[in-house]
């Protein structure tokens, strides 16, 4: 799995593997979108309680267009709402190239979970 930068990954596993709950797939692509990037991480983690996101508690003013890109895939993927389109994902002019890959991880993600982010969990 492909993270920004390595802390990046730290945020992303440290917060994964201190979780006790078995988490779903959706919300482990949520938080590795959420801490892409330091600020969104910073607006976001306080709205992620136990093995659930509130994406109504993170404030959204003041982001720039990446950030709120980041917010709202990870909100789209895990609440499956409709912020982003497949057209706003492939548009070259719209999306940038790190941002794309970020998403299409995600999606990664959803698919297998702990493993795509190189967590090893074990659950009775």
């Amino acid at each position: 799995m492909k993270f920004r930068n390595p802390k990046h990954a730290t945020v992303c596993k440290t917060h994964i593997i201190k979780n006790p709950y078995r988490l779903d797939n959706r919300f482990i692509a949520a938080v590795y979108l959420l801490s892409a990037n330091k600020e969104t991480w910073f607006r976001a983690r306080n709205s992620i309680k136990e093995d659930r996101i509130d994406f109504s508690l993170i404030p959204k003013s003041g982001l720039t267009p990446y950030q709120y890109a980041i917010v709202s895939a990870a909100q789209d993927i895990y609440e499956d709402t409709r912020h982003l389109t497949l057209y706003d994902i492939g548009d070259m002019y719209l999306m940038e190239e790190d941002l794309f890959d970020l998403i299409i991880n995600a999606l990664r993600i959803c698919k297998g979970g702990y493993e795509m982010v190189g967590v090893i969990k074990k659950f009775n």
